[in-house]
Order: structure tokens, then sequence, then C-alpha cells
């Protein structure tokens, strides 16, 4: 009898064990230079959690969030906004983060079809509060405080900005042109013309 029940409890153990669901994706620590070298893109900005997720790929764990560039450390033709990914598991902390006026400085590559996503996930993710670095190890801490000491590039908006700036000038400058050119002629047929009349007035 005690065998049988020994048995029943052991199977319905087993079966609570197997039906649990595991509640957050464990990632393995990089080294901050290896997420610097695999990051195809560097930003600072924030996640927009307001906007619409998008689903990731085949079975990425990863959704698709709206994130608002402030600035580009690497990248081309970088968007003032992208869809940047991000673990479901992260939304809770990063969101708090962010409310309390943190930034995310994210380190992201091609690794979803559909987006942009974190270096090994919270690697890729580096807390930035008052243009400091929050990170509880020291040596990381340190690492991405001199990386944000390099020069960034202005945000896009910036740069588009200075760029219909620039066009604007070379616009009034080709207007300009033609009208010292003409302002030019004006002059030296009104000093002829006036030649002309004294001439005739002497003779």
């Amino acid at each position: 009898m005690q065998r049988i029940i020994f048995c029943i409890v052991l199977f319905l153990t087993s079966f609570s064990i197997g039906s649990i669901q595991v509640e957050a994706t464990s990632w393995v620590v990089l080294e901050p230079q290896e997420v610097v070298s695999r990051a195809e893109v560097v930003v600072l900005g924030k996640y927009d959690f307001s906007s619409k997720p998008v689903p990731g790929g085949g079975q990425s764990i990863f959704d698709g969030i709206k994130f608002e560039v402030i600035k580009v450390y690497k990248g081309e033709n970088i968007p003032s906004t992208i869809t940047a990914g991000i673990d479901n598991f992260d939304n809770g902390w990063v969101d708090e983060f962010q409310q309390q006026g943190g930034e995310m400085l994210l380190f992201l590559e091609k690794k979803d079809p559909n987006f942009l996503t974190p270096v090994g996930g919270p690697n890729g993710m580096i807390q930035i509060n008052n243009g400091q670095v929050i990170h509880p190890v020291e040596k990381i801490r340190t690492f991405y405080d001199n990386y944000l000491k390099e020069e960034p590039k202005e945000s896009v908006t910036e740069e588009i900005n200075q760029e219909v700036s620039n066009d604007k000038i070379q616009i009034e400058e080709k207007h300009t042109f033609p009208l010292q050119t003409l302002l030019s002629v004006l002059v030296v047929l009104s000093i002829i013309l006036f030649g002309v009349i004294r001439f005739r007035k002497r003779n």
C-alpha cells in the first residue's frame, strides 16, 4: 500500500514540475568587448512601450518595440525612430527604469529577420542615467563609461535638419549670384549711360 501511495505522489510531483512554465530567460554574461564587436548598430534612446509590438520571426523570444533614438554611436542612416527587439521578460524593469528618467544604450545585431535585437539580450542593453552607466559590476561599468566618452554622432533628426539648412544656404547662394550679376550689369550700364549723356551735352 505504501508503495502504491509513493508511486502516486511521485507521478503527481513529476507532472507538476513538468507543467511549470519558465518565467525568465537566462543569458550567458558576455565580455563588453564582444558585445561592442558584435553590434552592427549602437544607439542611445528610449523604448516606447505604448507602441504596438512587432512579433519576432521564427522561434524568437524577442518582440519589436518602437525605440526613439537620441544619439547614434554606430550605424549609417539610422532614422530617429527604429524598431528594436526586447525580451518580453525585460519589459517591466526597462519601462520602470525609463519612467524614472533612465535611457537605454542598445548594442544591436541582426539576429531576427524583422528587426535588430540587443546583443546577448540584457548584455546589449546598458542602463544610462544622467550620462552615467548604471551597472553592478565595476569592470563593465567602467568599460561602457569610457565608451560613452567617445564623440557620438548627432541624432538623425538633427542631421536631417542640418542637411535641410545647408540646402537652403546653397539655394540662396544660387539665387544671390544672378542677382549680384544683374546689379553689377545695371551699375555698369548706368555709368555708360551717364557718360553718354554728359558727352552729348558737351558737344
